[in-house]
């Protein structure tokens, strides 16, 4: 019999009993006071089936999971560890001493990156956000009408993130975007009994590797048996826009991003963007590069090489071909701007500046296949108008 099945067997025991006798039996500490022995939800004991995403790693033990975060700059390096035990049970267990120990379900978490609103928005657990790094970003309506009431605080990120607010809200999970090191910031949030989760979906090799981090954020919740059938459900979704293309032979040439401070950061060819231009069959001539996260290249390099391409997705956020050329007017020396196939992530940006591709594109890569696709090979989707993405003019 499976650890699994062992504990689950416990589990209707425990019931059975608790059931048939009244109150839950109590025990003797060793001081000699009596305690309530705790009753565990079931869906504590559900298995995530990881199926695309390769960051992170969950494993269940007799009594608790170990959830791990794999750094995708340190082969076989683990990021930070984490060891989830039910609410009430943490007393009850010896623990490894290398990862964080966390209550779950969580009741509380700062939230400080937008693609984790996107999926506690997802699996319908937003209303446990009480911090967010930048309120006059947030696109959620909920969220937004919570921060106008004062119920969801604003903390900052990077060099603005106010560490006492956070300590004094403390929250029972702090989430942050993990990027090649741990900060000092993060480390101080650690040390002061503060839960810290590094969510780095954004190193993914595929849209729905990215997405499937729903169910490392559901790990903490005990949603993990919901998020497995929400991501079912999306992936069917998303597979078949792809099967609509599949038998595609014209595959416009792309170009993606935009010239920032000195450097044009490419998608690179293991990143997830590279994979949803495989999926919509586009062609990208650095799709044989082996990054997982951007290309560092210089203006030069990108016009030389890509100036013919036909189509360019993501100049930041400019909304008409003119805030391109007032950015940068070497940009009209590009095909796809003097042909005005230019796209950006902006059809659902508010009057706020907040932008919803930044918070339900992680969840809805479906949309942003679909997007893309229709862009690409426009007469396969006649009747479908762009979600995220829209034509600059």
């Amino acid at each position: 019999m499976g650890v699994r099945q062992m504990l689950q067997l416990s589990l209707v025991l425990s019931v059975f009993f608790i059931s048939s006798c009244g109150d839950a039996p109590k025990k003797k500490s060793s001081s000699g006071i009596e305690t309530q022995s705790v009753l565990i939800d079931s869906s504590f004991y559900f298995e995530s089936n990881i199926k695309h995403a390769k960051g992170f790693k969950i494993e269940l033990h007799e009594g608790y999971k170990e959830l791990s975060v794999l750094d995708p700059w340190k082969k076989d390096q683990i990021f930070q560890k984490y060891y989830l035990v039910p609410r009430g049970g943490k007393s009850n267990l010896k623990l490894p001493d290398d990862g964080q120990i966390i209550e779950v379900p969580i009741r509380s978490i700062a939230a400080l990156s937008s693609t984790q609103i996107g999926i506690l928005d997802f699996l319908d657990v937003i209303d446990k956000v009480v911090a967010v790094s930048l309120p006059d970003r947030v696109y959620n309506e909920g969220l937004v009408n919570r921060v106008d009431a004062g119920e969801v605080i604003g903390v900052g990120h990077g060099a603005t993130l106010d560490f006492e607010r956070i300590v004094d809200l403390s929250p029972e999970l702090v989430m942050v975007a993990g990027f090649m090191k741990i900060t000092k910031d993060e480390t101080k949030l650690i040390n002061a009994g503060l839960p810290v989760a590094f969510n780095i979906e954004w190193m993914e090799s595929s849209p729905l590797a990215r997405a499937e981090w729903a169910k490392f954020i559901a790990s903490f919740f005990n949603k993990e048996e919901k998020a497995d059938k929400l991501f079912n459900d999306l992936e069917k979704r998303y597979n078949s826009v792809k099967t609509k293309i599949t038998h595609i032979k014209d595959k416009p040439d792309v170009i993606s991003g935009y010239h920032y401070k000195g450097v044009w950061y490419m998608p690179g060819g293991q990143s997830y963007l590279a994979q949803l231009l495989r999926d919509a069959e586009g062609e990208y001539c650095w799709f044989s590069d082996s990054s997982q996260g951007s290309i560092p290249l210089s203006f030069e390099v990108v016009l030389e090489k890509q100036s013919g391409s036909k189509i360019w997705f993501g100049p930041a956020q400019c909304r008409t071909l003119k805030e391109m050329r007032d950015m940068d007017e070497r940009y009209t020396l590009f095909q796809a701007y003097k042909d005005g196939q230019v796209y950006s992530v902006t059809q659902r940006k508010n009057k706020r500046g907040a932008n919803d591709y930044y918070e339900s594109g992680v969840i809805r890569p479906d949309l942003m296949l679909k997007d893309v696709a229709k862009v690409l090979h426009p007469e396969l989707f006649p009747n479908y108008d762009l979600y995220f993405y829209q034509k600059l003019e």
